[in-house]
């Protein structure tokens, strides 16, 4: 557990610069998830508790206000960006991704709009109603083809 928490806050030390003013409040951070590995039995119960005890958004409050220290990329790794902002995106393709997210987002606008006439005509309730008797009954019909199939 103290190898799970200590790299937890190695995070800061090395892939962060913890600015000054906000040491104190890094360490009593990590002080405070120690002693919660002290209590727990494994990274479960752990994590669990790092939720719903408010730490998690201390930690993640304390990781946004700091600032990423900068990396040396490698050769090959600068290849290989390089080679990815020089990559050919078709003009097709960008075309039929635009066309894709048009025709999305006309189909979820007459959803919207059905869904709001029939809540105002007082019907959706009803809709909803024959909509799950009608997916349970496929369930179930499934469940019951496999059932047999296995036979």
């Amino acid at each position: 557990m103290k190898e799970y928490i200590y790299a937890k806050c190695n995070v800061f030390t090395e892939y962060m610069q913890v600015p000054d003013e906000l040491k104190g409040e890094f360490e009593s951070l990590c002080a405070e998830m120690h002693s919660l590995g002290d209590r727990c039995t494994d990274y479960y119960q752990f994590e669990e508790l790092f939720a719903s005890t408010g730490l998690s958004d201390r930690y993640n409050g304390l990781l946004a206000r700091c600032t990423p220290k900068p990396v040396q990329m490698t050769a090959a790794q600068k290849q290989e960006s390089l080679r990815m902002a020089k990559e050919d995106f078709s003009a097709g393709d960008i075309i039929r991704d635009a066309a894709d997210m048009a025709v999305t987002e006309l189909q979820q606008e007459a959803l919207t709009m059905r869904r709001k006439k029939m809540i105002e005509e007082g019907a959706f309730d009803d809709y909803t109603r024959i909509t799950n008797k009608i997916d349970d009954a496929a369930r179930a019909g499934k469940f019951i083809f496999n059932k047999l199939k296995k036979k």
